[in-house]
């Protein structure tokens, strides 16, 4: 009897618990204590991210910045219309990239050597439509941030008035400085300078050097490594905020690898770019750089002796539109400042942005 009601109690067991299986879910019971507690349930489980549904051709209008798109009758292709301030040639490689990132192919491209910056453009989307398209460079509208400038200035000296002038411009600028042999003053001068970049502007082996030049402590031809080493690291010591390198005289020194190989080692352990100001056709600085991995930049500055200041200011002003980038390096005294006063609203006027020279490095 007590084994018939075992077997009975089982058998109840059994059946109230296939009974509740089949009625909680039902009534929404086991989700309220899954949400409770934490455990899984329907809508928890619906993690899946929301997919980017925006057609191929959409997204790489808005990563060209695309100003007006019709279809054009004589080219029989759907034409884009570019924001001034890039070269048809940036355009090209900017939808190249695109293109090959999204999975799609370029088929075909040709720049088209008319009276307005044109390129012809074949390309298969990743769905496998093709899209005959024509670039067209506005004659009007700018690209937003379609240009950039860097404005340096070379330091010799600091006066009240310099400082006053540097603390009232209204963009960004970068003060090349000559830490070693400089009056008492300087350094506290400089301190006085708001929101400016600093370089070191090392003097290097050249013909103009001579012993008024030793306490600037120059990096030569003759030095050893570690003499340049403990140059480099001094200077940095100094002015510990410095980013970058940029070259001073060094038209002699710039040919020579061996010392040039000298000066990245040390710069590189410090975080510093190198800009060579040399103006020296023969620099070996480009190689050297590649060889090292420095980042490296060869940059024209003001020269009186081939060019006038006005000219010079208008023709980087002019090459940050058409190349994309510009930088101009100008002797800090009250001439260059009053020239330069205006200066962001006549590079926003054609959609040039001013940037520090850490950042023009990067391009």
């Amino acid at each position: 009897m007590n084994k018939v009601k075992h077997i009975l109690a089982i058998f109840i067991v059994l059946s109230v618990v296939a009974l509740l299986g089949y009625f909680l879910p039902k009534t929404g019971f086991v989700d309220t204590l899954s949400q409770k507690f934490g455990g899984d349930s329907p809508a928890a489980e619906d993690t899946t991210a929301v997919q980017d549904t925006t057609p191929f051709i959409e997204k790489m209008k808005m990563d060209l910045k695309v100003v007006q798109t019709k279809f054009s009758k004589r080219a029989k292709r759907d034409a884009w219309t570019l924001g001034k301030g890039r070269t048809i040639i940036y355009y090209l490689l900017q939808a190249q990239r695109f293109v090959n990132k999204n999975g799609g192919q370029i088929l075909y491209m040709e720049e088209l050597h008319d009276e307005n910056q044109s390129a012809k453009v074949d390309a298969l989307s990743p769905q496998g439509d093709t899209l005959q398209l024509l670039f067209q460079i506005s004659d009007n509208v700018f690209r937003d941030n379609a240009s950039y400038l860097t404005i340096a200035f070379q330091v010799t000296k600091l006066s009240p008035e310099l400082i006053v002038t540097l603390n009232n411009l209204d963009f960004p600028y970068d003060l090349l400085v000559t830490p070693f042999g400089m009056a008492e003053s300087f350094f506290p001068d400089l301190d006085r300078v708001k929101d400016k970049e600093l370089v070191l502007w090392l003097l290097m082996e050249s013909s103009n050097l001579d012993s008024r030049h030793r306490k600037m402590r120059p990096l030569r031809t003759h030095h050893t490594d570690e003499q340049i080493e403990s140059i480099i690291n001094d200077a940095k010591q100094l002015v510990p905020s410095a980013k970058g390198i940029a070259t001073r005289f060094a038209e002699q020194g710039v040919e020579h690898k061996q010392l040039l190989q000298a000066v990245f080692g040390p710069a590189k352990e410090n975080n510093l770019w190198f800009v060579d100001l040399s103006a020296n056709q023969k620099s070996k600085v480009p190689d050297v750089c590649s060889e090292t991995g420095m980042t490296c930049k060869m940059i024209s500055p003001y020269n009186p002796s081939n060019s006038a200041l006005d000219d010079y200011i208008k023709r980087q002003l002019r090459g940050a539109a058409r190349n994309g980038m510009a930088a101009m390096i100008l002797p800090l005294n009250e001439e260059s400042l009053a020239k330069v006063k205006s200066m962001k609203e006549k590079a926003a006027a054609q959609g040039t942005t001013i940037i520090n020279l850490s950042r023009f490095m990067t391009f």
